[in-house]
């Protein structure tokens, strides 16, 4: 369940990203203020990460290969597949309803 704070950051970077006036930039979710907003450290994402994917019968890559993916995921530097969003927003409760159209960046809901 999101906290107040991170659901407000969250509503924030979709509302601010849904008005960009010209080339339209992805969605990042922030990540790292969600985790902080928890006090997971990264390997505490990391873990949880890992047993939500062995749930999924998925194997993740080992510590130092996620720890320089999350770092850029934090940082905005990369975007997060759909593949590791869907992993993260399973870890961070965020909510499956939201769906942005990657050309208009407007939010819609998912059936």
């Amino acid at each position: 369940m999101l906290d107040r704070t991170a659901l407000l950051d969250v509503l924030s970077v979709l509302c601010t990203n849904a008005t960009a006036p010209t080339v339209p930039a992805p969605v990042v979710w922030p990540w790292k203020k969600l985790r902080q907003s928890r006090g997971w450290s990264q390997t505490e994402v990391f873990r949880r990460l890992n047993d939500v994917a062995a749930a999924e019968g998925v194997r993740l890559p080992a510590w130092p290969t996620f720890k320089r993916n999350l770092c850029r995921w934090e940082s905005g530097t990369v975007t997060v597949s759909p593949f590791y969003a869907g992993l993260l927003g399973r870890v961070f409760g965020l909510p499956d309803w939201a769906a942005v159209d990657p050309d208009t960046m407007t939010v819609e809901a998912v059936a």
